[in-house]
């Protein structure tokens, strides 16, 4: 089961880690209408965390370490070779349909992408 640590607490294990890797590119199109591209900085990580049936508390600990942390925190993340560690900024949180059990709100999905600075 995958660890995901932010600013360095260990928070609740999510169902899913996806972990990708891109170049940040500069490109534009030359008078005759070839593409030319710079690669300005290669091999950036983009980790995608899925929770799901996240209680209420467990949801609110995560957006608050977020909060305090912003814009960028230490993220822990489970990758090829062992858990690594980035500087990173959240993308677009999102979560959805909630039922209750015994007064504890659950969220049925939760996600956020770290991306790396």
């Amino acid at each position: 089961m995958a660890t995901i640590r932010i600013a360095g607490v260990e928070v609740a294990r999510p169902a899913e880690v996806r972990v990708g890797r891109f170049d940040l590119t500069k490109s534009n199109r030359s008078a005759s209408g070839v593409m030319v591209m710079e690669v300005v900085r290669a091999g950036i990580r983009r980790v995608d965390v899925t929770w799901r049936y996240l209680p209420d508390p467990q949801l609110q600990q995560i957006l608050d370490l977020i909060a305090a942390n912003k814009p960028f925190m230490m993220v822990e993340y489970p990758d090829a070779g062992g858990q690594q560690q980035m500087m990173a900024y959240t993308g677009d949180i999102t979560y959805s349909a909630w039922h209750t059990r015994n007064g504890v709100r659950i969220w049925e999905e939760v996600s956020i992408p770290f991306i790396e600075r």
